[in-house]
């Protein structure tokens, strides 16, 4: 029995480790580009100015950095497989844990049919079936939620192919956006006359720096503090980093897997983010953002690129696949971490045949079903930006403050896991196999900046805020009140190969915490 007074009942059946080591090194890679880099790009980058919009990235990267380095430590350490929501659970309270999965739940129930949506929207660009283009975009919605389906409820090596295929189509498609805009930015193709510029040859700053005033106004138009009220719209372009560490803790190895990609995760950022955010902010003025487009489609259509609007529309529909394929994934996880650890039914860890919560998965792609065509019948098929239907950037904020949510639980709950090391008699120098770096300043910057950032979001967006407040304040009430009645169970099931904290770690002889349990 542990501290909260539940025991560990030991399954011989639990989640395979499904996932190849080479699935985990391109999930890594490619994981975090989601629909949301290419088109929620253009909406930062209008509301916070070019050097704004920079040193966000470098300061949500590091914080990312931050989180990935504490999830390795505890994966390893205290492997499991119920998601985060295991972790939040035995180092921040059944309350927190409760709060923070069924929030992430819902958000994604809500996020996964406007992946779901924009995938049939853009392949509407492509081949447009023998219908109204609404209607054709619902059945080609439909086509994308079936193959979702079918995919979370099969092998889960399958989901690695998946996820690998369309990060190496995403990789490459970054790659070439990163070679064509430097030979752009050194004047070696686009137009002979830079639209911006009124010259040809080198555009170096010019375009950044282009117009009147000084230096700092044209770098930060709306001044410094735009960077904390938007990080939470910065730091949903982030989401996928946690898959990363949640497949490779379904690889074959993840002794080996899972720090070597949560490791890698700092280069992945400087490649995938911050390099082509500084050449988009070099080569197009922040006010000239087109919010009905990917920034990188305009910004190579502006040059003379044309050819690459395709590209990179085909790009973003892999994309937005993608990011609801691995957004169902991490979602049907943390229901089944929810419910091994008695915070849902025990119906959703039953697994299958192939050892995939397929409850947890019906549990979750049936809602997900409902909103789909809830949101057709309301004809929210403008849903990718613009002013004139923001349900896109809406859901984008509250991904971006749930996201954000697990991630402080992440970090709160590596901080407290050395804390009780310590407690115990334990050196963790010595006691552990993965140590997160740069501990505990980095973790505690993580925590400072994220709370900081869903704070300010009740300044921006109200309704997005109190959304989720509400959320979470309603499944912390509804766990509440079925504890009271005596409903909620206090057997936590795990396989062979897991461990809670309780076991690999007991008191030792003289330590602080033996010492209290003695008295």
């Amino acid at each position: 029995m542990n501290e909260q007074g539940r025991v560990a009942e030991k399954s011989e059946r639990t989640l395979t480790r499904g996932i190849r080591s080479w699935h985990v090194s391109l999930i890594a890679l490619g994981g975090i580009i989601g629909s949301c880099y290419f088109l929620g790009l253009s909406e930062t980058f209008s509301e916070m100015g070019p050097g704004a919009v920079i040193l966000a990235y470098i300061i949500a990267g590091f914080t990312i950095y931050g989180v990935m380095q504490s999830f390795a430590e505890l994966l390893v350490n205290i492997p499991r497989r119920g998601s985060f929501v295991s972790y939040t659970r035995e180092f921040m309270g059944d309350t927190a844990a409760t709060g923070i999965g069924w929030a992430f739940w819902v958000n994604w129930v809500f996020y996964i049919p406007s992946e779901a949506l924009a995938t049939g929207v853009f392949m509407n660009y492509f081949v447009t079936l023998p219908f109204s283009p609404s209607t054709s975009a619902l059945i080609w919605g439909i086509i994308a939620l079936a193959v979702l389906t079918l995919v979370n409820i099969y092998q889960v090596k399958w989901f690695g192919h998946i996820e690998s295929v369309l990060a190496i189509i995403k990789i490459a498609a970054v790659v070439m956006f990163i070679i064509c805009a430097i030979l752009i930015w050194l004047g070696l193709i686009g137009s002979d006359l830079h639209p911006f510029t009124d010259e040809g040859g080198f555009i170096g700053l010019k375009v950044m720096l282009a117009g009147k005033g000084s230096a700092m106004s044209k770098l930060f138009p709306f001044g410094g503090v735009v960077i904390v009220s938007w990080m939470i719209w910065t730091l949903v372009n982030f989401q996928g980093s946690e898959i990363v560490g949640l497949s490779a803790s379904e690889t074959q190895d993840p002794a080996k897997n899972v720090p070597a990609a949560c490791k890698k995760v700092a280069y992945r950022i400087i490649a995938i983010y911050l390099v082509p955010v500084c050449l988009l902010a070099m080569l197009v003025p922040y006010y000239e953002a087109n919010l009905d487009m990917s920034l990188f489609t305009q910004c190579l259509s502006l040059y003379g690129l044309k050819w690459c609007a395709g590209i990179f529309t085909m790009v973003t529909l892999v994309a937005a696949f993608s990011c609801a394929n691995s957004g169902l994934y991490g979602t049907v996880r943390s229901m089944y971490g929810l419910s091994v650890e008695g915070m849902a039914p025990k119906f959703l860890s039953n697994l299958n045949r192939f050892n995939v919560p397929m409850n947890a998965t019906l549990f979750t792609i049936i809602p997900v079903w409902v909103v789909f065509m809830f949101m057709f019948m309301i004809q929210e098929l403008g849903m990718l930006g613009g002013d004139n239907n923001p349900i896109y950037v809406i859901l984008l904020g509250a991904s971006g403050f749930t996201g954000t949510l697990c991630w402080v639980g992440i970090c709160w709950s590596q901080i407290v896991f050395r804390k009780r090391l310590k407690q115990r008699g334990y050196d963790p120098q010595e006691c552990l196999t993965v140590k997160a770096q740069l501990y505990p300043g980095l973790e505690v910057f993580a925590i400072v900046l994220q709370i900081a950032a869903m704070i300010m979001l009740v300044f921006e967006d109200q309704l997005v805020f109190w959304a989720c407040v509400i959320i979470i304040a309603a499944a912390i009430i509804i766990y509440a009140v079925q504890k009271k009645r005596g409903k909620i169970r206090t057997v936590v099931t795990i396989g062979e190969d897991e461990v809670l904290f309780d076991e690999k770690f007991p008191p030792l002889p003289g330590s602080e915490a033996a010492k209290k349990l003695e008295g």
